[in-house]
């Protein structure tokens, strides 16, 4: 967890995460953030730490989320997992250690969650029109409060008790 570790040492670096995973916890878990900030934090630090630290916070993360918005959620994966030729578990359930456990064996080949959550790459009309696959990569709230939920918790998890916002 060298590289984590880093970016959690201390001063200004830990201070941004702290922040990052305060703004998270409080109020509606897709907002409070840019989608900018939400993509740099996961791609910081969720290669950082093992398959099971990553699946225990995609769990947390997942569990912050309504059953209603879990089921959008899961239908959402698996409309762009078909679109991308991404094979999924057969029932998918939208429940949190379920649904955890689906999105970190995405998670194992680097940046396959990632696109699936983003527009890019299936909807070519807007690609056309200007857009980019980093700008788009959040057009869902829901990937957006996963991706940051994601982030927030390995941070939190990292940082320890004694070093929470």
């Amino acid at each position: 967890m060298g590289m984590l570790d880093e970016f959690l040492a201390g001063g200004q670096r830990q201070k941004e995460y702290s922040d990052f995973v305060g703004r998270y916890e409080q109020g509606d878990p897709s907002q409070g953030y840019s989608d900018q900030e939400v993509l740099k934090r996961y791609g910081e630090v969720s290669h950082a730490v093992p398959p099971d630290q990553y699946a225990q916070a995609a769990q947390e993360a997942l569990s912050k989320l309504s059953p209603e918005e879990r089921a959008e959620f899961v239908k959402m994966l698996q409309d762009r997992a078909a679109a991308r030729g991404v094979k999924l578990p057969g029932n998918v359930a939208p429940e949190p250690k379920e649904l955890g456990q689906v999105l970190t064996d995405l998670h194992k080949k680097p940046g396959q969650l990632r696109d699936m959550l983003g527009g890019g790459g299936a909807q070519p009309e807007e690609q056309a029109s200007g857009s980019s696959p980093i700008t788009d990569i959040l057009t869902s709230p829901m990937a957006k409060a996963v991706l940051a939920g994601i982030a927030a918790m390995v941070v939190k998890r990292v940082m320890g008790p004694s070093q929470r916002a």
